[in-house]
């Protein structure tokens, strides 16, 4: 094979070439077969001797690693210097986050100034984004009160030298320094500093006679300030409002359940007045078979499984570990009830509920239930309906094989697709035309 002629040898596939190592050129011509006429031919073992070692005969310039000069060693940084860089990083996560709180300020404050019936989503989220940032009202207030408050808060704009009088709302400062005072005029108050940012007084409710000369009563504003406001009476109209929602609620959902639909509104409003809303997670055991369930439940969202151990009925020695074998003997969905019969009577429940979804309920404890009035504990025991239906031990059995049967069909299936899949190299995460067939595994084309 001819080499490559000196205009080509100054660079080589990319490569920057210094010159010809003659030792291996030497050594490159002495494998034996190879042949330089035209007439005769190499041996393919030559040729491909030599079209491994040819590269050699070329010099590159030596690969020159990265160093720190001589003289300019860093030394160990000191513990003063990893202090140092560790607060500058704080103060600068700081500032960052005092400007994005200064960003959403702002734009509560364009929200704010706008009527409450003219705010859209948008600025009622705006709102509570900044509420949530304050702990005097994440401490305070719940989150459904905080969604509520972005429709009834305001803005006020005061001038220097003003005071502002706490006795009839919640005020929390946006903008701005106040110097706060009590009702008294005291030595002490003269010694309190000013507030800025997040700085607030006055209250939600008006406060107790007692209590009237510890909270803050007045301030007085030393710079031009944007104050949040929240007046006592659009407090109290607000949780009016709520409590008539909540009770509205409550009281739909004991109506919607089909057994208490011709219940006089006396009777469902002594029940609506017990209920409290929970929320339960999937596969959460509600009731246990054998025991008295620990409450009465009006299903708002969700299902439920109704179980019914049939451990006496498998055989022993067939059975694998000790686990319960149980048979699902119906479902409970929205606007249906379950309890009232085992809580009324103290009876063990006939059967084990458990989530089948995440599930909304409105639940009445035992003991709230002991101070009601006999007609409505008779007519919930009238149209109280048993939570399963009365199987005998045979037709138990054969649910649980027809169950069983459909499991076990169902993992059939998903097992021959998964390998139909597997062997013909469809894998997720991975190409059609793959060669790995599993862990170590290749297929010759």
């Amino acid at each position: 094979m001819p080499l490559k002629t000196a205009s080509h040898i100054s660079q080589l596939d990319g490569q920057r070439i210094t010159g010809i190592n003659y030792s291996q050129l030497r050594a490159l011509c002495r494998i034996s077969g190879r042949r330089d006429g035209v007439i005769s031919q190499s041996s393919e073992e030559a040729h491909e001797e030599f079209m491994n070692s040819y590269q050699k005969i070329f010099l590159r310039p030596k690969k020159i690693m990265p160093a720190i000069p001589l003289g300019k060693i860093r030394t160990p940084p000191s513990l003063k210097a990893v202090e140092s860089q560790a607060s500058q990083e704080r103060s600068r996560s700081q500032s960052q986050g005092k400007q994005t709180q200064e960003i959403l300020i702002s734009h509560a404050i364009k929200a704010l100034k706008k009527i409450p019936i003219e705010r859209i989503q948008q600025d009622l989220q705006a709102i509570h984004k900044v509420l949530k940032i304050f702990p005097c009202f994440t401490t305070q207030l719940s989150e459904e009160v905080l969604h509520k408050i972005s429709s009834i808060a305001i803005v006020e704009t005061w001038e220097r030298g003003q005071i502002i009088y706490g006795h009839n709302g919640f005020y929390l400062i946006l903008k701005g320094f106040v110097k706060p005072y009590t009702y008294e005029d005291s030595k002490e108050d003269q010694k309190m500093v000013a507030v800025g940012v997040g700085g607030f007084f006055g209250s939600f409710e008006p406060p107790y006679p007692e209590n009237a000369g510890i909270i803050t009563q007045y301030a007085q504003t030393l710079e031009p300030c944007e104050i949040l406001k929240i007046s006592h009476s659009g407090y109290d109209k607000l949780k009016k409002e709520m409590l008539v929602q909540d009770y509205a609620m409550k009281r739909s959902l004991i109506q919607g359940c089909q057994f208490y639909l011709d219940w006089p509104k006396v009777s469902i409003d002594h029940l609506a007045k017990l209920i409290q809303l929970r929320t339960f997670p999937v596969n959460q055991v509600l009731v246990k078979e054998g025991r008295v369930c620990p409450f009465v439940a009006y299903i708002c969202e969700g299902e439920c499984s109704i179980l019914q151990d049939i451990g006496s009925l498998i055989n022993p020695a067939k059975k694998k570990g000790g686990g319960i074998k149980s048979v699902v003997v119906g479902r409970l969905g929205p606007m249906e009830s379950f309890g009232e019969i085992s809580v009324l009577q103290d009876q063990p429940s006939p059967c084990t509920i458990v989530t089948a979804t995440e599930l909304e309920a409105g639940i009445i404890q035992p003991e709230t239930l002991q101070g009601i009035d006999p007609v409505t504990i008779s007519l919930m025991l009238q149209t109280a309906q048993p939570m399963c239906g009365k199987l005998s031990q045979e037709e138990k059995y054969k649910e649980y094989k027809r169950q069983e049967k459909s499991k076990e069909w169902d993992h059939i299936k998903k097992q021959v697709l998964s390998d139909a899949l597997f062997y013909n190299g469809i894998r997720q995460g991975c190409g059609k035309w793959t060669l790995n067939r599993g862990p170590g595994k290749t297929t010759d084309k």
